[in-house]
C-alpha cells in the first residue's frame, strides 16, 4: 500500500442479490478517472460535490455517481462513487473500467489505512471499522460503534498526556540538579491511579474476546430431561428430534445463537448414563468431552420426575463447578411447584416446551460469564489482545517508575514513565511499528 496511487475497489457485498454495488475510487485522480468512466448532464466536480447525479457508465450501465473532495472526505483525499446495479458482472465491468482509466486495483483494508494516514481517525477507530462489519452479536457492535466514536483512542491520549506532564516534573530535577527541588505532591497519586486504569483496560480484553468470538455453551444432564427441547426454545425452531423415549439424542449437536447480546456455540449432549449400547456410550463419551471444553453448562434436570433428589444426586458429582447454572425443566409437568435448591449454583425453573421463564436465561447467563472473567462488567472502553499488551506493558514500566518517585531518583523515574509514554502511542498509531500497520490492515475486506 502507498497513498501515492488513485485505487478503487467494490465497496459493499456485490453478490448476485445486491439491488446496489458501490464502486470507490480515492486519491488524487479521483475526480479525473470518475469522468472518464461516468458521464451525467454534469461532470463530477467540487462545484457539484456531495449531489448524487444519475448518469451512464462506461460499461452502459444506468448509475449514479457522488463525488467527495478532500479532505472532507472518508479517506482525507478526493473520492468518488460510482452506485451501480447489483452483481458480479456490472461491478467487475465498472472496476475494470476504472482501472483502465487509471486506476490501481485496491489493497484489503486500503481505503481505512488512507484515513488513517491521513489523520482523518487513529488506529483504534481504524480498527473499530473492521470490528463493525465482523461483530457477531449486539455487545461486541455496541463496543465496536464506541471505539469508532473515539471513546478508547481518546482515554489513551488523556493518558498520555498526564505521562507528558510527569516526564516534564522528572526532567526538572535533571535540568537542575543543583536546586532543591521538591516533587509535586500529586506525582505519586497520578502514578498509582494510572496503573489501576490500565489494569483494568488491559482486563477488558476478556470482555473483548467473548463478545466478539462468543462463548461455548453446552446443555448436559440426565437422559430425557428436555435438553433437546430447550435447543429448540432457544432458536426458536424445531432443530433437534424430541422424544419421550430416553436416549434419542445419541450425538452432539451444534448450533449458533445470540444470548443476552452474546455470541453462542450451543452443543446439545447426549444424557449422562451408563449403557450396555454402544451407540449410545460413544455418544456419552462426546458429552463428557463437550463438558470439559464448555466455558458455560446449561445443566437440564427433569422436574416432572418423581426422583428428583436422584437429580440432585447425579448433578453434585460434577460439584463444584463456576461454569454451571442449573435449570428445572418441565415445571409445567410438575406435581408439585417446589423443587429443591441445588447450592451455590445458580438456578432458574423453566419450561422448555411453553416457553416459562425462557426469556430469563440471557441475565443468568451473563451473571455466570461476569463471575468468571475480569472486566466483564461491560467497560466504556474495552480493548483487543493487541491493545491489552500495549497497556500491560505501560503497567510494568509504570510500576517500576513508582518505586523510583517515592525514592526521588527522578532520573531513574524518567526512563520508564517515557517507555510507558511510548508503549500507549502504539494503541492509538502514534508510535507503532509499519510491520504491525502492515499486519492490521491485511485483515480487513477489500472495499474497506
Amino acid at each position: 500500500m502507498n497513498p501515492f496511487d488513485t485505487i478503487a475497489a467494490i465497496a459493499s457485498g456485490g453478490t448476485s442479490l445486491s439491488a446496489i454495488t458501490i464502486v470507490r475510487i480515492s486519491g488524487s485522480r479521483a475526480i479525473e478517472i470518475g469522468n472518464r468512466v461516468w458521464k451525467g448532464k454534469r461532470v463530477l466536480s467540487r462545484e457539484h460535490a456531495r449531489v448524487m447525479q444519475l448518469g451512464y457508465a462506461a460499461n452502459g450501465d444506468r448509475a449514479l455517481a457522488v463525488c467527495m473532495p478532500g479532505p472532507h472526505s472518508y479517506t482525507g483525499e478526493d473520492v468518488v462513487e460510482l452506485h451501480c446495479h447489483g452483481g458480479f458482472v456490472v461491478a467487475e465491468s465498472a472496476l475494470s473500467a476504472l482501472c483502465n482509466a487509471g486506476c490501481r486495483p485496491a489493497e484489503p483494508g486500503e481505503f481505512t489505512y488512507r484515513a488513517f494516514v491521513n489523520g482523518k481517525i487513529d488506529l483504534t477507530q481504524a480498527e473499530a471499522v473492521n470490528a463493525v462489519i465482523s461483530s457477531g452479536g449486539a455487545r461486541s457492535l455496541a463496543l465496536a460503534q464506541k471505539q469508532l466514536d473515539g471513546a478508547l483512542g481518546d482515554q489513551v491520549r488523556r493518558m498520555r498526556q498526564t505521562l507528558l506532564a510527569l516526564l516534564a516534573e522528572c526532567e526538572s530535577h535533571l535540568d537542575f540538579p543543583d536546586e532543591e527541588l521538591t516533587w509535586e505532591d500529586t506525582v505519586t497519586e497520578q502514578l498509582e491511579t494510572m496503573i489501576l486504569a490500565l489494569r483494568k483496560l488491559a482486563d477488558s480484553a476478556a470482555f473483548t474476546q467473548m463478545a466478539q468470538e462468543g462463548i461455548s455453551l453446552v446443555l448436559a444432564g440426565r437422559p430425557n430431561a428436555g435438553k433437546s427441547s430447550l435447543l429448540n426454545a432457544l432458536l426458536g425452531r424445531n432443530r433437534a428430534i424430541v422424544s419421550n423415549i430416553p436416549g434419542t439424542t445419541r450425538d452432539t449437536l451444534e448450533e449458533h445463537l445470540e444470548l443476552g447480546g452474546i455470541p453462542v456455540r450451543v452443543i446439545d449432549t447426549a444424557g449422562l448414563r451408563e449403557s450396555d449400547n454402544e451407540l449410545e456410550r460413544l455418544g456419552v463419551e462426546r458429552s463428557r468431552k463437550a463438558l470439559k471444553e464448555a466455558q458455560v453448562i446449561f445443566w437440564v434436570l427433569d422436574g416432572a420426575t418423581e426422583d428428583r433428589q436422584g437429580e440432585l444426586e447425579f448433578l453434585s458429582r460434577h460439584l463444584p463447578d463456576p461454569r454451571i447454572i442449573a435449570l428445572w425443566n418441565k415445571i409445567d409437568l410438575a406435581a408439585t411447584g417446589s423443587f429443591p435448591s441445588v447450592g451455590d449454583v445458580p438456578v432458574l425453573e423453566i419450561s422448555a416446551t411453553t416457553g416459562k421463564n425462557i426469556d430469563r436465561l440471557p441475565d443468568v447467563f451473563l451473571r455466570t460469564c461476569r463471575a468468571m472473567s475480569p472486566g466483564w462488567d461491560e467497560p466504556e472502553s474495552a480493548v483487543s489482545q493487541r491493545h491489552a499488551a500495549a497497556a500491560a506493558k505501560a503497567c510494568a514500566l509504570l510500576t517500576e517508575s513508582l518505586e523510583q518517585t517515592r525514592q526521588e531518583s527522578w532520573e531513574l523515574a524518567a526512563i520508564p514513565i517515557r517507555g510507558a509514554w511510548e508503549a500507549l502511542g502504539e494503541i492509538t498509531g502514534e508510535n507503532i511499528a509499519p510491520d504491525v500497520l502492515e499486519h492490521i490492515f491485511r485483515n480487513f475486506c477489500i472495499g474497506k
